[in-house]
């Protein structure tokens, strides 16, 4: 749909009716697909960036933690209750859920520690606190394209 054709469609619809509008069957889904993705993103940041040092610093690096460590370091970063499962995937095996956890299956778990590998690029669902802790992106590095970004001072 044109942008004139898009301005006709609006100026023609009453207050209320904006749903009705035919948009093309791409743009829409591809659109709130983009917007869900980048609200996941920040919203489980926390989870993948602040929960491994936090956990490290509380209870010494490991690879996994109990599910009642996990359970303190949450409560201590005040996680959403969204992030909260993810947050028990990622600090925690499977058997440790399940001997306390009784509503998450063996599905769910993976479910969810794929996403977060996906969402924020590890290389596979079966990570650990040590490789979050050591993951490039809890460090800053300026973009290479940008040749000031990292120069501390004015231009050149």
């Amino acid at each position: 749909m044109s942008v004139s054709a898009l301005a006709r469609a609006l100026a023609s619809q009453p207050f209320g009716k904006f749903d009705t509008l035919q948009w093309g069957p791409w743009k829409e889904p591809a659109m709130l697909a983009l917007v869900r993705r980048y609200f996941t993103y920040r919203r489980l940041r926390p989870v993948v960036v602040v929960l491994p040092g936090h956990l490290a610093k509380g209870y010494g690096p490991g690879r996994h933690y109990t599910l009642g460590q996990a359970r303190r370091a949450i409560a201590d970063l005040k996680l959403s209750a969204q992030a909260t499962p993810y947050a028990l995937a990622a600090a925690c095996t499977l058997q440790e859920l399940e001997k306390s956890v009784t509503d998450i299956s063996a599905v769910d778990y993976q479910r969810m520690r794929m996403e977060l590998a996906d969402l924020f690029g590890l290389a596979s669902a079966d990570f650990t606190m040590d490789m979050l802790r050591s993951k490039v992106f809890n460090t800053h590095h300026p973009a290479p394209e940008n040749m000031y970004a990292g120069s501390g001072g004015g231009h050149p």
